[in-house]
């Protein structure tokens, strides 16, 4: 009897001694580390979450990076004719042919090396053609922006109207490419394409990189740094009768 009520009496101390631990004074789930049960288990999903949006968006710039969906600033992409092309949207004057020689140093091609005695001779060539860079981009551009680009000195040389008509044509610079002076051309492309925010495709920038990474040290290529590739003339001074 006396063995029954002293177990009797241990549970119930034990009982007494369980209940203040329960106490609900404080926040369900508290620590002494100030962070809650729920923040715990929100603290894992936050990190994991962090890790896979990083790890997410490296390998979306990889992906774009390995798709090559822009190269120096353009946007690679098909041409795309969004209006239709109209030769005379793209005006220019032959006042500028002056101009164009003045720049040059004489009546001559870059693409040829050739030396004319009379612009009679020559053609005023867009290096970015108007129905290509049309295709491109200016086909969504205002009038006034067409006919700056068909006036733009950084985009006009002076060719034979055989290359000019015949040979090079609309063609961009993987359907054409000049026997001479190719670095030079290759750069003024970038340029101006670079100038009126237009496209390229995928064999126009291939055929730009193949010239381009023969020209300039692999560092600047890498980094589009192409201002140091000049027109290099066969010619010191202009000469005529050639």
């Amino acid at each position: 009897m006396l063995r029954a009520l002293a177990i009797f009496l241990a549970v119930l101390f034990f009982i007494s001694g369980l209940l203040p631990e329960s106490d609900d004074s404080s926040p369900k789930g508290s620590s002494l580390s100030g962070v809650s049960k729920d923040d715990k288990a929100t603290q894992p999903r936050v990190s994991t979450s962090s890790s896979a949006s990083v790890a997410g968006g490296r390998k979306k710039v990889n992906r774009q990076s390995g798709n090559a969906r822009t190269w120096c600033g353009l946007v690679v992409a098909p041409e795309h004719r969004c209006s239709p092309y109209v030769r005379a949207d793209y005006k220019y004057s032959q006042s500028l042919e002056p101009r164009i020689v003045r720049q040059l140093g004489g009546i001559y091609s870059p693409y040829t090396n050739r030396v004319f005695s009379s612009t009679r001779e020559t053609d005023i060539e867009h290096m970015v053609a108007t129905s290509e860079a049309h295709d491109s981009g200016l086909c969504a551009a205002p009038d006034r922006t067409r006919r700056r680009f068909a006036s733009d000195l950084d985009n006009l040389t002076l060719a034979s109207p055989s290359v000019n008509r015949r040979q090079k044509k609309g063609k961009d610079a993987a359907g054409w490419l000049p026997a001479e002076n190719a670095c030079w051309f290759a750069a003024q492309v970038v340029k101006v394409k670079q100038k009126y925010g237009l496209s390229i495709d995928r064999r126009e920038r291939r055929a730009l990189e193949r010239v381009l990474g023969k020209c300039v040290p692999s560092e600047l290529a890498s980094d589009c740094d192409f201002s140091n590739i000049a027109l290099e003339a066969s010619w010191t001074t202009p000469v005529t009768g050639r």
